[in-house]
């Protein structure tokens, strides 16, 4: 047997997955389906940066899960950013932004600072299906 061959065969799909969720970088897979952007999949990075740990957000709409509502000033600056994506199909990364997250504590806000990279993913036709969302939680930064 190769040295490069496991016993387990990945697909190169699966690979691609592997390899950009398999990092200490908050990343997450948004459907491009605007307005609701559905959250497909997330890395374990990006579970603890935005207080997700405790629960499954997979499958719901990403304002379900951040609610608008609460979010701040960044609630626009966000979804400018992620519409741009989808609709010129190329690379957005924001200028840092506001926008409250829950906390761990149910009921509870907490103040958090933001700066995203967004990769559109072709589907079919060229269009973007899919949206790779680096996050980068600036806080530390913000509050030091």
């Amino acid at each position: 047997m190769s040295p490069y061959t496991s016993s387990r065969h990945m697909n190169f799909k699966e690979l691609e997955i592997s390899a950009l969720f398999d990092t200490t970088l908050p990343r997450i897979i948004l459907r491009a389906d605007i307005p609701n952007f559905t959250i497909l999949a997330y890395n374990e990075a990006y579970k603890h940066a935005t207080y997700t740990h405790h629960r499954d957000i997979t499958g719901w709409y990403l304002w379900e899960a951040f609610n608008p509502d609460k979010g701040g000033d960044g609630v626009n600056t966000l979804f400018k950013a992620l519409l741009k994506a989808v609709e010129t199909n190329e690379i957005v990364i924001t200028e840092p932004f506001y926008y409250n997250i829950p906390s761990v504590d149910a009921g509870e806000f907490t103040e958090s600072w933001w700066q995203l990279d967004i990769v559109p993913l072709k589907g079919d036709g060229g269009r973007p299906a899919y949206l790779l969302i680096t996050t980068n939680n600036l806080n530390n930064r913000i509050f030091a």
